[in-house]
């Protein structure tokens, strides 16, 4: 095979889309179908600070791929979390994601 074969896109996705509950719909596969590789954000319940090196770890994450040029979008719903990392990427300097579908 020659090239990168990968779609250069990642989705930012709660925890709830990693572990969904008993019967909700495979969000992951579905990102997947549509050509989407995942950040995860920690799930709910993760202590101080942990959850602090947790979400520097995917601002990095986050940062490598927006600074290589990847498409970075962010997927799901309200989540606590989206709102935290939306406040350490600023904090960072760097700009928000847009949401998925979003025009």
């Amino acid at each position: 095979m020659r090239g990168d074969a990968r779609s250069r896109r990642v989705a930012i996705v709660p925890d709830a889309f990693v572990n969904p509950p008993p019967g909700a719909p495979d969000r992951l596969a579905e990102l997947a179908a549509d050509g989407w590789g995942v950040v995860a954000l920690p799930p709910p319940g993760v202590p101080e600070p942990a959850l602090t090196g947790w979400r520097a770890a995917v601002v990095d994450q986050i940062t490598a791929f927006m600074d290589d040029g990847y498409e970075v979008a962010i997927a799901g719903g309200t989540d606590a979390e989206l709102a935290a990392l939306a406040d350490a990427l600023r904090a960072a300097g760097r700009p928000v994601p847009p949401r998925l579908g979003a025009a």
